[in-house]
């Protein structure tokens, strides 16, 4: 039988889930879903381990630097925005 885990900031108990992450990098907003963490069924509090928090923010880091190339190559428009949508 799996060990209970409690959560350390209400002590509710802790179970395994899926969590989001947003990041804003230089003005673009990148939503990382479906991240495999363990979520407090109480506060709702998510905790994700330290090789899945490294692998997200390698995606993001490359993300932005694949964004940033592209809106490199597209001509501005008066002072709008650029916004740039990927699917993953």
């Amino acid at each position: 039988m799996p060990k209970t885990r409690k959560c350390p900031e209400c002590k509710g108990i802790v179970k395994e889930g899926q969590t989001q992450l947003s990041y804003e990098l230089e003005g673009i907003n990148i939503i990382v879903k479906n991240i495999p963490a363990n979520i407090c069924e109480k506060c709702r509090q998510a905790f994700i381990t330290g090789h899945v928090a490294e692998e997200v923010n390698r995606l993001v880091n490359r993300l932005s630097e694949d964004i940033n190339s592209f809106a490199k190559t597209q001509p501005q428009i008066g002072k709008r925005q650029r916004e740039v949508a990927i699917a993953i």
